[in-house]
């Protein structure tokens, strides 16, 4: 019998998910490594010059899924959030996402931060939190921005 707590059968039934396997499968993400309540995850993501890379993030999960995850681009090697000047660059949405700000976490409505602040959450709800959601939803929006640079071609710079 197990003895996790909700938040954690939460977090493990997401990473079993079909809809997060099939995102593997796809080479879009892989999980890098868990140990509740963090979760480490690699994103799939295209260069603005066309080339491919990927970029780490880090999921703290505590009270999931009725309290947003709080994600950061993360830097594996140093253990420590990824340094502005190695972000990802291209289009605007690009570089607002994974700007430098108050909470350094990932500037989306979906993030425990990002969706409180300036109520980015309530004008936009298509990608605000809410604990019916689940990781794959944040994936497939970090794995969209990062190679939304494969549509927008190598002009795009960053502002």
């Amino acid at each position: 019998m197990s003895e996790d707590g909700p938040a954690e059968q939460a977090v493990r039934a997401d990473l079993t998910s079909a809809r997060f396997r099939v995102g593997v499968k796809r080479g879009h993400w892989r999980q890098v490594s868990y140990t509740f309540p963090v979760l480490l995850v690699a994103v799939a993501a295209i260069e603005p010059d066309g080339s491919s890379s990927e970029y780490s993030f880090r999921f703290e999960l505590t009270g999931f899924p009725g309290t947003a995850p709080e994600v950061r681009i993360w830097d594996r090697t140093t253990n420590a959030l990824l340094l502005t000047n190695k972000r990802p660059t291209g289009s605007n949405r690009v570089v607002e996402a994974f700007k430098s700000w108050g909470n350094e976490t990932v500037y989306r409505p979906w993030d425990r931060h990002g969706g409180a602040h300036n109520n980015w959450a309530t004008t936009h709800p298509g990608l605000a939190w809410n604990p019916k959601r689940d990781l794959t939803f944040i994936l497939e929006d970090l794995h969209g921005l990062l190679t939304s640079n494969a549509a927008a071609g190598s002009t795009r710079q960053a502002t």
